[in-house]
Parts: C-alpha cells; structure tokens; sequence
C-alpha cells in the first residue's frame, strides 16, 4: 500500500502534469495532421480528446506549483 501512495505523490507532482502535458500536446499535434491529411473523424476525435486531456493535465499542473 504505501508504494502505490508514493507513486499517487509523483503522478501527482506539478513536475510529472507538465510532462503529461507536454506529451499530449504533442500526441493532439500529431492527430491534427493526420486528421486534417486524412478527413477521419475517429482523428478529429481523437485530436480533440487528446487536447481535452493536455488543458487538463496542464490546468491541474498550475494548480499544484
């Protein structure tokens, strides 16, 4: 129980969202371009999801510095 708590901390760290976020910032760039390429609608949702997540991870990061 007490390492599950210790990772909760570091997942929950400001250091580890600006990682999260940085990562799905990059995977919602990526969907874009394949979605604007493609006309998928799955990319575009995907592409909106992953945003969604990004301003999330991001927000929760602000909030715990």
């Amino acid at each position: 129980m007490p390492k599950a708590n210790q990772e909760q901390k570091l997942l929950n760290r400001w250091e580890s969202r600006v990682l999260f976020t940085l990562i799905f910032a990059g995977l919602t760039y990526g969907f874009a371009s394949l979605a604007i390429d493609s006309g998928s609608l799955i990319e575009y949702a995907l592409t909106i999801f992953f945003f969604v997540w990004a301003i999330k991870n991001a927000v929760s990061a602000i909030r715990n510095r």
